[in-house]
């Protein structure tokens, strides 16, 4: 993954001016596009905000990786577009260059094993280079504020304690200097799997209201393993280069893409999803055998034997790809004083319009909430 304006510092990648400021009105954990979102917001709003991430670069699970010459979206594939904000916010994306239209649909394996066609006129967007280029793109919208030194974004920054004084929220990053860093903010805005914010809460000693921790508690997330395979020809995916796979049909595989007839590679390069209950099933196991469960089950569309034709591969492991349960809400407040928020891709709908919406909704609160 790579980030959005700035400079690279011994593999850590820092944008914007004063991030060695130790207040700031608020802290947004997890540089996403919820995270990123938020941030927007929350700059809109007068306030001055410090995205952090435990991750090499931004963007989450909006992730695209190269081996080699090929390329691959390794992470979420494409986005649709339902509400006016987030239309507005693809828009304004598609003017800089950020994102296009990928198709209106995708080639569909039934349980069966039979093979709809493509399209039903709904678009899907891509980014133009990658999935990485709408957060860049949310990055750049953020750069006058980081030049002001009024936001800032920190990545390889894992957080690892939270705690308050007061009113004021206290954040201990570990960022890899072989010291902690304690910074402080008005309030705190939490972006990542939930499971791994009520981690953090609980460890801070913040005490949830019942109901609210029922609810937080009650999310639950799919694993996915995403490998990579380049090709030495064209693979015999159907255009527009994907096929979904029924959650019902034998087999591993939820989801197969071209990224060459995509237009993100220059080389035939596939990206393979394997579907919830297979990636649980064998989250543990050696990375090789899951590998050659997964090249088995898509040979179909690799020309030739894979032995040969599939020239490199690779496979990661996402431990919170999918929520299988989505909390209505766009965001749960967890405390009030300090301010403290979860927000995210459970939060009003999974997929990334979801992780936007309710980022921005979740910045647009916590700027109301803090005081003048």
């Amino acid at each position: 993954m790579t980030g959005g304006p700035g400079h690279v510092v011994e593999g850590r990648h820092e944008v914007g001016a004063g991030v060695a400021d130790q207040s700031w009105d608020v802290i947004v954990v997890g540089a996403g596009v919820a995270g990123l979102c938020a941030a927007t917001e929350l700059v809109r709003a007068g306030r001055r905000v410090l995205v952090v991430d435990k991750g090499r670069g931004s963007g989450g699970r909006m992730a695209t990786r190269r081996l080699g010459a090929a390329v691959f979206d390794h992470g979420a594939q494409f986005f649709t577009v339902r509400s006016r904000e987030f239309g507005d916010l693809v828009g304004a994306a598609e003017e800089a260059g950020a994102v296009t239209t990928w198709s209106d649909g995708f080639a569909h394996v039934a349980a069966d094993g039979a093979i709809a066609p493509a399209g039903d006129g709904h678009p899907r967007w891509r980014g133009v280079r990658g999935m990485t280029d709408l957060p860049k793109h949310l990055l750049a919208t953020l750069e006058s504020a980081m030049t002001a030194g009024r936001a800032a974004v920190r990545t390889a920054a894992r957080v690892t304690a939270l705690d308050s004084e007061g009113a004021c929220a206290r954040v201990t990053i570990d960022a890899g200097t072989n010291s902690a860093e304690i910074l402080d903010a008005g309030g705190l805005i939490l972006t990542p799997p939930v499971p791994q914010s009520l981690d953090l809460l609980a460890a801070a000693g913040t005490v949830l209201e019942p109901e609210t921790r029922r609810l937080l508690e009650s999310m639950r997330y799919d694993p996915c393993f995403a490998l990579m395979l380049v090709l030495d020809r064209p693979s015999l995916v159907p255009a527009p280069g994907a096929i979904q796979f029924d959650a019902a049909a034998a087999g591993p595989v939820a989801w197969l893409a071209d990224n060459q007839q995509k237009g993100i590679s220059v080389l035939p390069a596939l990206t393979v999803h394997a579907g919830g209950r297979f990636s649980r099933d064998y989250f543990e196991a050696p990375p090789d055998e899951v590998m050659d469960l997964l090249v088995a089950a898509v040979r179909p569309w690799i020309d030739g034997d894979p032995a040969t034709a599939v020239v490199e591969r690779s496979l990661h492991r996402w431990k919170f790809a999918l929520p299988t349960t989505v909390i209505p809400a766009p965001f749960v407040a967890v405390g009030t004083a300090p301010p403290i928020v979860c927000c995210g891709d459970a939060f009003a709908g999974p997929r990334v319009e979801g992780a936007a919406s309710s980022g921005l909704a979740a910045g647009r609160w916590m700027a109301g909430a803090l005081s003048p």
